[in-house]
């Protein structure tokens, strides 16, 4: 579900991420460029979600390191100037390696499950935080998913009880989830769930809400957006956010 999950987006620049009201966050005004470049880890950066938002923090300027499975396919990020470390996010030593030998200032996951185990992040977020927070890290932005821990009681009447595991896999993204907001680090959550298919270009609509009873669609390319928008911005701090995009709908039109 989590990151369900590729034209570059119609956002040229990227916005400041302002907060209109305790519920809702509007885009503001362009941000000013950072004096010194940041160093950013990004976990699951070959994936459809990650590698948009590599391509983003590289047009920023940021330095970018990706962590990748030897076998993970590159070629959503061929040509861009990034860094890897080779590594098993279900190997501790790996995810220690992350960290050593290089500066870290921020850490993106956007980490795409592909097997059925309902204890996937609980078992990587433990020694992630933990090498973050070692490590000084000053910021740590997740990609959710809607639904994460007790945030499931809001939908009812969608009927995830009748998928078999799904409610076991929201229980582990919530456990991840707590991981991270008792870690001591400074966190973003952002929440997906339904996401148009690849290739939809951006609307440039989407925004940040603290409505966590929110279900709605996004473009991947938004999602990314509001990612990097969050960087080094303090009004995304402590935060746990839902996407709203009213200008889509659910289920995408068929082609």
């Amino acid at each position: 579900m989590n990151h369900l999950t590729t034209a570059v987006a119609t956002l040229l620049v990227p916005p400041l991420l302002a907060l209109a009201s305790s519920a809702r966050a509007a885009e503001g005004s362009t941000p000013v460029a950072a004096a010194k470049p940041r160093e950013v880890l990004v976990l699951g950066g070959t994936g459809a979600l990650g590698a948009e938002i590599v391509r983003r923090l590289v047009a920023r300027g940021e330095h970018v390191t990706v962590f990748a499975r030897p076998a993970s396919d590159r070629s959503r990020l061929d040509g861009l100037p990034v860094s890897w470390v080779v590594g098993d996010l279900m190997n501790p030593p790996d995810i220690e390696n992350a960290f050593r030998g290089r500066p870290v200032d921020v850490v993106i996951t956007a980490v795409r499950v592909e097997d059925r185990d309902i204890h996937f992040y609980e078992k990587f977020m433990k020694p992630l935080t933990a090498a973050a927070h070692a490590a000084g890290v000053a910021q740590f932005i997740h990609s959710g998913a809607v639904g994460a821990g007790a945030n499931a009681a809001k939908f009812p009447s969608l009927g995830w009880e009748k998928v078999p595991g799904l409610l076991d896999r929201f229980k582990d993204q919530g456990v991840g989830e707590d991981i991270l907001r008792a870690s001591g680090l400074t966190y973003t959550i952002i929440r997906n769930s339904r996401v148009w298919p690849d290739g939809t270009p951006a609307t440039g609509k989407a925004a940040l809400v603290e409505d966590d009873s929110y279900i709605g669609p996004v473009a991947r390319p938004d999602l990314a957006e509001l990612t990097v928008s969050c960087l080094g911005n303090a009004a995304c701090y402590g935060k746990t956010y839902h996407v709203r995009d009213d200008s889509l709908t659910w289920p995408p039109p068929r082609n």
